[in-house]
């Protein structure tokens, strides 16, 4: 299980704590610290809709005006700006299945992580 995210992130911590809490084991990057690849958020888009990858509470989106502008603008911006990526991003799967969930939930959390 891959675990993207910012150290200093809150919704991250949280994350970090619930999986700790419950022995999951994951390999975190830290996309503060390494680029995420145009390659591997295309990845990510055949699992969600390119608007649930995006942190609109960012600054940068903010600072991009990107809140009207064009999906296809959007996405060129998430390839250039990690900041953008909502946060944590999990990829995980069981028997083969690649999954993948953006954001933290608690209770997401349960029903996702704790069956594993």
């Amino acid at each position: 299980m891959k675990f993207y995210g910012i150290k200093t992130c809150a919704s991250v911590k949280k994350a970090k704590d619930f999986l700790d809490n419950k022995g999951v084991e994951y390999e975190f990057i830290d996309i503060s610290r390494v680029k995420v690849p145009k390659e591997k958020i295309e990845y990510w888009l055949r699992f969600v809709e390119p608007k649930a990858l995006f942190n609109t509470r960012s600054k940068a989106y903010r600072d991009l005006n990107l809140k009207g502008a064009d999906l296809n603008k959007k996405v060129h911006h998430l390839w250039e700006e990690n900041s953008l990526i909502k946060r944590p991003v999990i990829e995980h799967g069981l028997n083969g299945e690649e999954k993948l969930h953006v954001g933290f939930n608690e209770d997401d959390y349960k029903n996702i992580f704790c069956s594993m």
